[in-house]
C-alpha cells in the first residue's frame, strides 16, 4: 500500500524520476511566468572583492620587490604609535595592509586571487569560458575545500554537528589551523543513474556506516518544489531529492563548479553574504549571491597557513630549548628547516632578510615584540593578546588556574595546536601534569589523540609525540585510583565526572588504535583503558540508575566487567525506558553498536535496547530504521527478529545499501533462508542502484553467497553486474575478491553478471597491477585463473608480475600462485618460472635434510601439500622432468608423513606407475603403495579389535543382564514365601 503523501507515480528508476520532476517543475514555472511562489531574494548591489592591489598602493603587475618596498613604506606609516590621536583608524589600515601582502607575497595565494578578479570580472560582463570539455568525474579533487568565488578567505564549514555556514579564519579567532580546515573537509559520492550526479559529503563522516557518508541537505522534498530558496544543512538522510546535485563547471573560472538540486532546475548552491549557504533560485546577473566555488584540493591546505603562523611555531620550537625569556635570534629562525621550507614551497623565493623580518613584525606589532639593537623576535604571551588568558578554549572550561601548577604547565593551558601541546607536555614535570586541573587535562589528550601531519609546516616528529602520549596517559591511573578510593557515596563522581571519564577514554582509545602508536605507548593506552572501564563499572554496579542515559553509548564502549554490570544495567535501563517510553526513535542505535563489542556478556541489555527501537519503528524514518536493524545485526543479538522485519511494507523503507549489509550478515549467520523476499523484490531488481551501494557492502554480500546458497541464487548474478559498471570506481584490493567468490561460487543465475565483470576486471586492474601489493597481486593470480575462459590477458598480466618476484612469497603460497596459472600451460614463462622455483626449492629441502640433526623440526612444504603440487603438475607439464625429480626425491624423504589424501595424490598422478618418468620413481611408488597397504591392514586390525571388543561388551552386557535377572526371581521367590 502506498504510504500517505507518497507521489502518485513509481519511475523505475532514479534517472526517470529526475526526468519527471524536471519536466513537472519546468511546467510549474512556465505557468507562473518563471515566478516563485515566494518573493524573490533582494536584489544586490554586486560584490566587490577586497582590492589588495589598492591596498598596497601597486599595480597588478607588480613584482615581488615592489609590492615588499610598497608594504614597507605604507606599514611605516600607518604604525598606530604614529597616529596616537586616531589609533583605531590606523589599526584598521595595518590590518588592511597586512592582509594585502599576506595574499600578494604568496605566489599561490596570488594567482588565486588574480584568478578570482578575472573571473569576476567574467562575471559582470557576461563573457563565459568554454566547458564543453571539462569533466567534472575527473577533473574535481578526491577531498576538496569549498571557496566562494570572489571570497579567497571564506570557506564552507561544518559548525556542530549539523549546521553550515561560510567562514573566514578570522572571523572565529582563536581556532587553530588544523581545526578550522578540518571542518571544511568534503568530497563527492558519485552517483551513477545521471552523469556528474553526486553528494556532496562531509568527509569527516565518510566511514561512518551509512550511505557515502553525511550529506548536503536542502529543503523537504514535499514543500521546496514552489520555495525559490531553502536552507543546507548537513544530514544522513537518504532522500534523493534533498541530497543529489548536478556537479556543473563554472563558465567563469577554471577550477570552480556550480551544484544544482538534481530534482530541482534552476536551485544552485548559493552562498550569501556575510555566512549563509542556500540552495537558492539564483542567475549570473552580478548581485551579491555566489553560485560558483572553487575547490581547492584539501592536500594544499596548508599552503593557507598565515606567515604568523609558520614563525610562531618555529619561535615556540626554539623556547622549548632557549633560556632567553621567549625571546629567538633571527639567525636560527631563518635558519628554521621548516620556515626554509615554507618560503621554498609556498613562496618560491629564499628566506627573507633581517630588514624584512623587521617591517613584517612591525606591521604585525600586536603579535611581535620585536627587539631591533639585538636583532631577536618575541611571541607575546596570550596575555597580551587577549584579555581573559585563563579562560580555555574549550566549550565549558572555566576552571581558573591553579597555583600548584607550574610554568610549564601553563603552556598546556593556553596551548591550541598538537605541536604545542607536545612541547609543552614534555617539558613539564610528572607532578606538574598530576596537578592539572581535569577539563585542561581532557583538551590536552584530545589534542595528542589526532591524526599528526608528518609533512609540512605543521609537521610534529612521531618520537616526540609518542613521549608526550606517555606522559600525560600515565597521569590516568593515578586519577582513577583517586576515584576508586573515593566516598562510595558519589562513588568518586567529585574526583572523575562521567562527560570527563569518557572523553578521557576515547582519547585513549584513539591513540591506541592509531597507526602511528608504537608498542609502548600502546600498552600505556590499555592500562589506562582498564582503569578507566574499572572506576565506570564500580559506578554503574554500586548506583545503575545514576547512568547518565545520555553518554550510555560512551559508557557501553568502555571494556567494562560485564558479568557484574549487565544485569544491574539492564534492571535500571528497563526502568529508564518504561519511565521514558517517548524517546526519540533511534536514540539508542550507537549504544547497540558499541556493545557489539561485548558480544554475548552484554546481550541482556542489547537486546532490551533493541526490543524498545523495533517498538517505535512505526514512528521511524527508513534510513534510522536501517540503521537500527544494522547495528542490531551487527551484534548478533535478535537476529530472527531482524529477519522477520525485513518484508513489505517496511522492506520497502529501508535504504538499499542498508539492506544488503543487513542481508549479508544473516546470510553470514545462518538466516539466508529468511532473506529470500528482501533479495527477490529489491536486490535482485535493484538494476543501476545497487552499482551505488558502496563497494565494500557488495563485496560482503557477494562473499556472504559462498556459504548461503539462497544469496548465491538471488543476488550474487545482480551484483556482479552491478559492479561491473562501476568497477573503475572500486578499490583495487576488492575487484579481485569478487571476482573469486563469482568464479568459484557455482549458481546459474549469476553466469551474465560473471561473464560481465570478468570482461571489465581486466581493463580495471591490468593498468594497475603494479599497485598491488603481493598478496593482493596472488588473488588476483588465484581470481583469474578459476575464471580464465574470460578473463585469461589478466590472468597472462597478473601471473608475470607475480613470478617476476618469486622472492616476496613464501612456499604455501606460491602453491596457490601455481594452481591459478595452471590454466596457461605448463609452457608458458609465467608457468616455466614457477616449475623452475620448485625444482630449487624441492632440492635445498633434500639437502637440508641430509644436515638435519635427527629430532630438529622439518620446516619445508608438507608432504600431502607436495603430493597435490605433483599430482596438477602433471596436467600441465608431463615434459619438465626436472620438477618431478626433485618433488620425488623430496616426497621419498617424507613418505611417512603422507597421509590417506596425499597418498591418493601420487596414485592419481602416476596410475599403474605411467605419466612422467624420473630418477627414483619406481622407488617412491612402492614405498606409498606399501604404506597405502600397511594402513589399510592396520585398519583392518582396528576394525578386527574394534569388532571383538564389541562383542566381549556384548557378551558382558548379556551375561550382566542375565544375572539381574536371576537376582530378580530369587527375590521374588522369598518375598512370595514370606
Amino acid at each position: 500500500p502506498q504510504r500517505p503523501g507518497a507521489p502518485a507515480w513509481a519511475p523505475s528508476s532514479a534517472a526517470d524520476m529526475l526526468h519527471h520532476m524536471r519536466q513537472q517543475q519546468a511546467a510549474r514555472e512556465s505557468a507562473t511566468g518563471g515566478r516563485a511562489a515566494e518573493a524573490r531574494r533582494p536584489a544586490g548591489g554586486g560584490y566587490e572583492p577586497p582590492d589588495y592591489y589598492g591596498a598596497l598602493g601597486v599595480g597588478s603587475s607588480a613584482d615581488e620587490p615592489e609590492v615588499k618596498r610598497s608594504y614597507r613604506k605604507l606599514v611605516l606609516q600607518w604604525h598606530p604609535d604614529k597616529h596616537p590621536k586616531d589609533r583605531s583608524q590606523a589599526d584598521e589600515k595595518i590590518r588592511q595592509i597586512n592582509n594585502a601582502y599576506e595574499t600578494l607575497s604568496n605566489p599561490l595565494k596570488r594567482s588565486a586571487y588574480d584568478q578570482m578578479l578575472a573571473a569576476m570580472e567574467r562575471r559582470r560582463t557576461g563573457v563565459k569560458l568554454d566547458v564543453s570539455f571539462i569533466k567534472p568525474r575527473v577533473s574535481i579533487p578526491k577531498e576538496f575545500m569549498l571557496c566562494p568565488l570572489g571570497h579567497p578567505d571564506k570557506f564552507v564549514r561544518v559548525v556542530g554537528d549539523d549546521r553550515l555556514c561560510v567562514q573566514a579564519r578570522d572571523e572565529v579567532p582563536g581556532t587553530p589551523f588544523r581545526d578550522f580546515f578540518a571542518a571544511a573537509r568534503f568530497s563527492l559520492w558519485w552517483l551513477p543513474e545521471v552523469n556528474n550526479m553526486c553528494r556532496l559529503r562531509v568527509q569527516a563522516s565518510a566511514a561512518s556506516g551509512v550511505e557515502g557518508g553525511s550529506h548536503l541537505a536542502f529543503g523537504q522534498s514535499g514543500d521546496f518544489a514552489d520555495k525559490r530558496e531553502a536552507a543546507v544543512a548537513v544530514s544522513s538522510t537518504q532522500d534523493v531529492k534533498q541530497n543529489n546535485v548536478i556537479a556543473q563547471a563554472s563558465p567563469f573560472s577554471a577550477g570552480a563548479y556550480r551544484f544544482e538540486g538534481a530534482f530541482w532546475p534552476g536551485r544552485l548552491l548559493t552562498f550569501r553574504p556575510p555566512a549563509d549557504l542556500l540552495m537558492a533560485k539564483a542567475g549570473d546577473d552580478g548581485g551579491d549571491d555566489i553560485v560558483d566555488f572553487l575547490l581547492v584540493d584539501f592536500s594544499a591546505a596548508y599552503k593557507y597557513m598565515t606567515m604568523s603562523e609558520v614563525l610562531a611555531e618555529a619561535v615556540e620550537k626554539q623556547n622549548v630549548v632557549n633560556t632567553s625569556g621567549g625571546y629567538v635570534k633571527l639567525g636560527d629562525l631563518r635558519a628554521d628547516l621548516n620556515i626554509r621550507l615554507y618560503f621554498q614551497q609556498n613562496l618560491g623565493s629564499a628566506v627573507w632578510n633581517n630588514k624584512d623580518f623587521e617591517t613584517f613584525f612591525e606591521g604585525h606589532y600586536e603579535q611581535w615584540d620585536f627587539d631591533q639593537k639585538r636583532a631577536r623576535v618575541r611571541l607575546r604571551p596570550k596575555e597580551e593578546q587577549q584579555q581573559q588568558l585563563t579562560q580555555p578554549k574549550s566549550q565549558g572550561d572555566s576552571t581558573p588556574r591553579s597555583a600548584q601548577e607550574g610554568a610549564s604547565a601553563d603552556l598546556l593551558i593556553v596551548a591550541e595546536t598538537q605541536a604545542e601541546v607536545i612541547r609543552a607536555s614534555l617539558a613539564a614535570s610528572p607532578e606538574d601534569l598530576g596537578g592539572l586541573s581535569l577539563p585542561v587535562l581532557v583538551r590536552a589528550l584530545e589534542r595528542l589523540a589526532e591524526t599528526p601531519y608528518l609533512l609540512g609546516p605543521l609537521s610534529v616528529d612521531v618520537r616526540q609525540l609518542a613521549a608526550a602520549r606517555s606522559k600525560l596517559l600515565a597521569t590516568l591511573p593515578e586519577r582513577c585510583d583517586a576515584a576508586l578510593t573515593a566516598s562510595t557515596r558519589d562513588l568518586g563522581a567529585a574526583v572523575l565526572p562521567f562527560p570527563a571519564l569518557a572523553s578521557l577514554h576515547k582519547a585513549a582509545a584513539a591513540i591506541r588504535d592509531g597507526e602511528e602508536a608504537n608498542g609502548e605507548v600502546v600498552t600505556d593506552c590499555k592500562h589506562a583503558i582498564s582503569k578507566l572501564a574499572m572506576v565506570a563499572g564500580k559506578r554503574v554496579a554500586g548506583n545503575p540508575s545514576g547512568v547518565d542515559w545520555e553518554r550510555l553509548s560512551d559508557l557501553l564502549a568502555m571494556p567494562l566487567d560485564w558479568e557484574a554490570v549487565t544485569e544491574p544495567l539492564r534492571g535500571a535501563l528497563s526502568s529508564h525506558l518504561r519511565r521514558k517510553s517517548s524517546t526519540e526513535p533511534g536514540a539508542f542505535v550507537h549504544a547497540i553498536r558499541a556493545l557489539a563489542a561485548a558480544g554475548r556478556a552484554a546481550r541482556g541489555i542489547t537486546e532490551e535496547l533493541a526490543r524498545h527501537e523495533f517498538g517505535a519503528f512505526d514512528r521511524m524514518e527508513g534510513q534510522t530504521v536501517a540503521e537500527v536493524l544494522l547495528a542490531v545485526a551487527e551484534s548478533g543479538a535478535l537476529l530472527r527478529g531482524v529477519a522477520e522485519r525485513l518484508n513489505p511494507p517496511l522492506l520497502h523503507r529501508l535504504p538499499l545499501p542498508e539492506l544488503v549489509e543487513i542481508v549479508a550478515i544473516l546470510g553470514e549467520r545462518g538466516y539466508g533462508k529468511k532473506v529470500r523476499s528482501a533479495l527477490q523484490t529489491r536486490v535482485a531488481v535493484a538494476g543501476p542502484g545497487l552499482a551505488a551501494v558502496p563497494p565494500h557492502s557488495l563485496l560482503r554480500l557477494a562473499t556472504a553467497a559462498t556459504h548461503c546458497p539462497v544469496i548465491a541464487e538471488c543476488a550474487l548474478g545482480p551484483v556482479a553486474m552491478a559492479a561491473a559498471s562501476v568497477l573503475h570506481l572500486w578499490p583495487l584490493e576488492g575487484i579481485p575478491e569478487l571476482m573469486l567468490v563469482a568464479a568459484t561460487t557455482t549458481s546459474p543465475a549469476a553466469s551474465s553478471g560473471a561473464r560481465r565483470l570478468f570482461s571489465r576486471a581486466a581493463e580495471a586492474v591490468m593498468p594497475r597491477l603494479h599497485e598491488l601489493q603481493p598478496a593482493q597481486l596472488l588473488r588476483t593470480v588465484v581470481a583469474a585463473g578459476a575464471a580464465a575462459a574470460h578473463c585469461r590477458p589478466l590472468l597472462e598480466a597478473a601471473s608475470h608480475a607475480a613470478t617476476a618476484a618469486l622472492e616476496a612469497f613464501v612456499p604455501e603460497q606460491v602453491v596457490l600462485l601455481t594452481q591459478g596459472s595452471l590454466a596457461l600451460g605448463g609452457q608458458h614463462p609465467a608457468m616455466v618460472r614457477l616449475l623452475d622455483f620448485w625444482v630449487v626449492y624441492f632440492n635445498a629441502l633434500v639437502e637440508n635434510s641430509a644436515d638435519r640433526a635427527d629430532g630438529q623440526p622439518d620446516s619445508g612444504l608438507p608432504a600431502d601439500e607436495v603430493a597435490q603440487l605433483v599430482r596438477l603438475l602433471v596436467l600441465v607439464a608431463p615434459g619438465h622432468e626436472a620438477v618431478f625429480g626433485a618433488a620425488g626425491a623430496r616426497l621419498r624423504k617424507v613418505v611417512g608423513q603422507l597421509s590417506s589424501s596425499g597418498r591418493s595424490s601420487i596414485l592419481e598422478a602416476f596410475p599403474g606407475g605411467t605419466g612422467p618418468a624420473f630418477e627414483g620413481k619406481e622407488e617412491l611408488l612402492r614405498a606409498v603403495v606399501e604404506a597405502e597397504a600397511s594402513s589399510a591392514e592396520n585398519a583392518a586390525s582396528a576394525r578386527t579389535a574394534e569388532e571383538a571388543a564389541s562383542a566381549e561388551e556384548a557378551t558382558a552386557t548379556a551375561e550382566a543382564e542375565a544375572e539381574a535377572a536371576a537376582a530378580a526371581e530369587a527375590e521374588a521367590a522369598a518375598s512370595a514365601a514370606a
